[in-house]
């Protein structure tokens, strides 16, 4: 049954690992569900799924995404999953913290390329990537307490992946403005229930409003409030297909005191109300 909360598991709760902070394991076929549970949750840290071979399906925030051959699954804290199949996969399994990582780099870029979640990878790409996972699994396991070299294989790795998902995707936008739009999406994951226009996000970053939707038209070629609303959308999601909340509590929770006003809210966002959302999700889920 579900519960009135989405449940949150951390590290160690999810993969049983030596450290609180980071795990990884190799995973073959035939293995059973990697996490401890089969149920819809949240993680409060960062997982990569590097697929080496075979197929594995995950559910992440409303969508189901099928990995195959060579691949990785990116997924954030916060969002709310779970593994649909663990399939005929062979694959690597990490899972850590950006605290684990915070005395180590200079600055948190690389979170940028969890804003996607699947990454399709040429088997020349994944060759490659095969040496830093074995680095990283060796050391963990001989030296469970060794955290810098651990943590400074991991920041390797996360930059070699970081240059294929430059090549895959194109991104938009100046290089210069790539950290304010990484401060702005910080602010709104943080702030988004109170939070709700432009101008308090645009104070908080010492600009004006004018020059942070300017900031990210370039850099995602939408503007400041749609990705504010977009955000609560998403948590409104979340509870409404997750959770047996009454709907007027869902809206209140996001901060609709009008109960009708959040239905307005929702259907121009989604082009559904909320009733409707819910109702046809879960029958998706069921079937």
């Amino acid at each position: 049954m579900l519960k009135q909360n989405i449940p949150t598991y951390n590290v160690s709760s999810v993969t049983e690992g030596y450290m609180d902070e980071f795990n990884i394991l190799k995973l073959s076929y035939g293995h059973d569900r990697y996490e401890n549970t089969k149920h819809p949750h949240r993680h409060d840290h960062y997982t990569l799924i590097i697929l080496c071979e075979g197929t594995t399906r995950q559910f992440i925030d409303f969508k189901e995404y099928e990995a195959r051959d060579a691949a990785i699954i990116f997924m954030r804290p916060g969002q709310v999953h779970y593994e649909v199949d663990p399939g005929n996969a062979r694959m690597y399994l990490i899972t850590f913290k950006a605290d684990f990582l915070f005395s180590y780099s200079a600055d948190n870029h690389w979170e940028q390329q969890f804003s996607s979640n699947l990454l399709s990878l040429k088997a020349s790409e994944l060759a490659r990537i095969l040496p830093f996972l074995s680095l990283i699994q060796e050391e963990y396991t001989a030296f469970k307490q060794n955290k810098a070299v651990v943590a400074q294989l991991l920041l390797a790795l996360l930059e070699k992946i970081e240059s294929y998902v430059s090549s895959h995707i194109h991104i938009t936008g100046r290089k210069r403005y790539s950290n304010l739009m990484h401060q702005f999406m910080a602010l709104v994951e943080k702030h988004f229930l109170t939070d709700t226009k432009v101008a308090d996000y645009a104070s908080k970053l010492f600009i004006s409003p004018g020059h942070l939707n300017d900031v990210v038209k370039e850099m995602t070629g939408t503007n400041a409030k749609t990705v504010i609303d977009d955000r609560r959308i998403l948590e409104a999601k979340r509870l409404l297909f997750w959770t047996q909340l009454p709907i007027r509590e869902v809206g209140w929770k996001i901060g609709f005191e009008d109960p009708a006003y959040f239905t307005r809210f929702f259907k121009k966002h989604t082009g559904k109300l909320p009733a409707s959302f819910q109702r046809d999700l879960q029958k998706k889920l069921h079937h």
